[in-house]
Parts: C-alpha cells; structure tokens; sequence
C-alpha cells in the first residue's frame, strides 16, 4: 500500500509541477469572474420600469399561443414549453422573483461550468498515460518493484484528485464571489422544477446547488474515465487527448438524434446525465434511476477492464 501512495504522489508531483495544471485552474476563475460581472451588470437586476410580473405573464401568453398555433411542434420542445409555463405561473402566484440572486443561486447558476472542469481534466487524463509511452519514460516506471496494476491506476486516482481539486475550486469561488456581490442570504430561497409527473415541485437553493455538484462529479467521473482507458490504448497524448474530447463533445449529439430508437437507452451517453431524474426527464420514457446506474456501472467496469488489459500487456519495446 505504501508503494501506491508514493506512486500516487509522485504523479501529482509530475500534475501540478507543469505550468498548464495551474493554467487551466486560473483560467477555470477568471470564467467564474466574468460570468458574475456578465450575472450581476445584465442578468441580476431587472430592467429599469419593468414589472417582472407583468413581463412573466405576457411571456406565459406568448409561449401558450405559440403552442396551440403549432400542434406538429417537437415533442421535446412542447414538453420545455409547457414546463416553463408551468414554472412561471408558479412564480408569479407566489411570488417568487426571477432577480433575487444570493450566493447560492449564482452557485447554482456556475455550475454550468462543470463541463470546464471535465474538459482540463480530460486533458490531464488523456496524456497521463499515453505520454509516458511517447516519451519512453514509461521504462524508468516499470523496473521499479511495482505491477503495472499499481503503475496505472497511480494515474488515474491522481488524475480524479486533480478533477476534485477543480470541482471544489469552482464551487468554493463562485460561493464566495458570488456572495460578495449578492450577499450570502438565501440558503431557503426555493428552486422550481418540473417532475416527471408533470407537476411543480421545488427545494431550498443550497440543496440543489450541492445535487448539481454531485450528480456532474458523476458524469466528469464518466467522461475522464473514458479519457484515461483511451490514453491506455494510444501512445500519440495528442491523439488521444482529441479523440477524448470529441468522444465528450460528440456522445451527447448523438444520443439527441437518436432518441426516437428505444435501444438508444443501452448507450452510455443517454445515462450520463442522472440530474434528468431529478429535475428533467429521461431520455427515452420508462427509464429510471437504477436502470441508468447499472448501465453506467457495466461501462465503467468495461473502460477500466480494456484500460488495464491494454496497459498491462503493451509491449514497451514496440
């Protein structure tokens, strides 16, 4: 155990010693920054005159006579409509303003920001591995008195440690930036959503800001893990960084055009996304919870099966 905690930390070492790990988290700030001035200057405060009542309910019209108007409309769509009209009669029966930004909604609001943190950590994931082949530097590894078990999987927990750092880091600076500019009130404030029934429902802000952190550390968890089995299978970093990311950015597309076929739910990207159980709905109708969890189990334990066969049985030599 001993020698996998040294492993461990000497690739943290290699992590955050190469000047594009402390990039990456300057760059993941200064977007929390400038999202809060773009929040704050155009977003937070209402237009001077406007009646935000009267402003939701002239909306409401709109979209409802845009919806009897348009009868063959997407179903997705009509569903989105009918949701936000359903909020917004919600607000404005009791009262709920649309501008009363606090730290914990800006939070909320930043969490969108996840994909940046998946996106550096992929960038991490996909050359941890490969790179070590690329360079060669992979024999100066494998003649110390470890299996290759250890050797990878050194990586990959130091790569998830360098995703929490980031994950931590957003959720920590939007808090308090956002709570200098809006105050740190409002952990009750309520956040509407749509269940599956069809019905409004809401919970405090602060809950909800910690189950969209949650449930997307589930999803970077995914989407790095599939970074670092593909960084096992290449010895290019650069190939294997951008197939990465394009299998990020590419698998969601593609579950979106495919929705209308019933077997799309077997694909990994139509599960990914768990907050759909909580304030959404699924992908395809009849999907639960459980059913997305054990899909996305079976291909976690399949990624980290094809990780460890081909970096256990490469041929250094080659």
């Amino acid at each position: 155990m001993d020698k996998l905690f040294n492993l461990i930390r000497n690739e943290n070492m290699k992590i955050y010693k190469r000047p594009r790990t402390w990039i990456m988290l300057g760059v993941l700030i200064i977007v929390v920054a400038l999202q809060l001035f773009i929040t704050h200057r155009y977003i937070a405060q209402p237009p001077e005159g406007v009646d935000w009542k009267q402003e939701m309910t002239q909306q409401t019209q709109m979209m409802k006579q845009n919806l009897a108007e348009n009868p063959d409309i997407d179903e997705d769509w009509r569903k989105h409509q009918e949701a936000q009209i359903k909020m917004n009669e919600y607000n404005i029966e009791h009262n709920i303003a649309p501008f009363d930004f606090t730290a914990w909604k800006f939070a909320e609001e930043a969490s969108g920001l996840v994909f940046l943190v998946t996106l550096f950590t992929v960038v991490v994931a996909g050359d941890s591995v490969a790179t070590e082949f690329g360079w060669g530097t992979i024999k100066m590894l494998l003649v110390r008195p470890v299996s290759r078990t250890k050797i990878l999987y050194s990586k990959y927990v130091s790569t998830l440690i360098y995703a929490l750092l980031l994950l931590v880091t957003l959720l920590v600076v939007s808090f308090v930036l956002g709570g200098l500019v809006f105050g740190f009130s409002g952990v009750e404030q309520p956040f509407l959503y749509v269940d599956q029934s069809g019905d409004v429902q809401q919970m405090n802000m602060a809950s909800k800001v910690l189950m969209t952190f949650g449930l997307q550390a589930v999803t970077s968890l995914i989407i790095v893990t599939i970074a670092f089995m593909i960084s096992a299978s290449f010895r290019s970093s650069s190939l294997a960084i951008s197939l990465s990311i394009f299998v990020m950015f590419a698998g969601t597309l593609v579950v979106q055009i495919l929705a209308r076929y019933e077997w799309v739910k077997y694909i990994l990207f139509a599960n990914i996304d768990l907050s759909m159980y909580f304030t959404g709905m699924p992908v395809i109708e009849g999907m639960t919870l459980t059913f997305s969890i054990i899909v996305l189990a079976i291909y976690f334990v399949a990624m980290h099966a094809i990780a460890w066969l081909m970096f256990t049985k490469r041929d250094v030599a080659a």
